[in-house]
């Protein structure tokens, strides 16, 4: 028996700035993606626009996060959301960065497509 269940939204998304952030059926879970719920946009687009001056150079996630002052936790899902493959947004968002094969520190870069 499961102890618990991943968080699927229950209906399509209408754009960018409509979806719900992933969480599973606890309390915690829940609550923290409530309260994430109407940042999660522009975070995604600080991301990206930060990710942008990078250039050809790009970033790894722990630079983002150093840069940005956010947590690994609030990074790696809108970045997920700007490649277009987080399956929570169930590809209703465009892919505007890419996961390069460049490691730094042990952690792959990424680049504005």
């Amino acid at each position: 028996m499961s102890r618990h269940q991943h968080y699927f939204p229950s209906a399509p998304m209408a754009d960018l700035f409509t979806h719900e952030p992933p969480s599973v059926a606890v309390d915690t879970s829940l609550e923290a993606a409530a309260k994430i719920m109407k940042h999660t946009a522009r975070i995604r687009e600080a991301i990206y626009l930060w990710l942008k001056t990078q250039g050809s150079r790009g970033a790894t996630a722990g630079e983002i996060c150093t840069a940005l002052g956010l947590s690994g936790s609030t990074v790696r899902p809108r970045i997920r959301e700007a490649e277009g493959t987080a399956p929570w947004c169930h590809g209703r968002l465009p892919a505007r960065v890419r996961k390069t094969e460049i490691k730094r520190n042990g952690m792959r870069v990424y680049v504005v497509i």
